[in-house]
């Protein structure tokens, strides 16, 4: 899954000046036919990157500081390679993972936990959502067979 803020801007900002000069591209650069074809996929794969970026607090693969952290952090060279990190009680991070959890331990294996649960729930998500547009699709259109047997079962 593809999740960071810097990275998902920049495909945001290359759709979106898709969107915003189709004309001018399509005049001066018939060779981009195949790219203005996928400008809306390119500009919402850069808003929901953009998005995930900012749920796994990853701007080009580094974190971000924007709160106070929820953790106190003690001194590198007194307690090892590792710093010793104590949660501060009632502490909430407003957004994100924490950027405290990239000096741990296990930061791997709870950064991946975290990241492939967030993939899971968005991945249903959109296919449950796929699955109800086809169904108004369907009643829409007036295909019967399609509700029927797709959207039911």
């Amino acid at each position: 899954m593809f999740g960071d803020i810097g990275h998902g801007t920049l495909l945001f900002i290359t759709g979106f000046l898709l969107c915003l000069f189709e004309n001018v591209i399509k005049t001066k650069a018939p060779g981009m036919k195949g790219l203005l074809a996928i400008r809306y996929l390119i500009l919402m794969m850069g808003l929901f990157a953009a998005f995930c970026g900012f749920m796994y607090n990853d701007f080009m693969s580094i974190p971000l500081f924007i709160f106070k952290s929820c953790y106190n952090v003690y001194d590198l060279n007194k307690t090892g390679p590792y710093p010793s990190m104590i949660q501060n009680p009632d502490c909430v991070y407003p957004i994100g993972l924490d950027p405290a959890w990239y000096l741990s331990l296990a930061m791997l294996t709870f950064a991946n936990s975290l990241k492939m649960k967030l993939a899971v729930i968005f991945g249903v998500l959109q296919m449950g959502l796929g699955v109800c547009m086809k169904a108004f699709n369907a009643l829409h259109k007036g295909n019967k067979m399609d509700f029927f047997l797709e959207f039911v079962p």
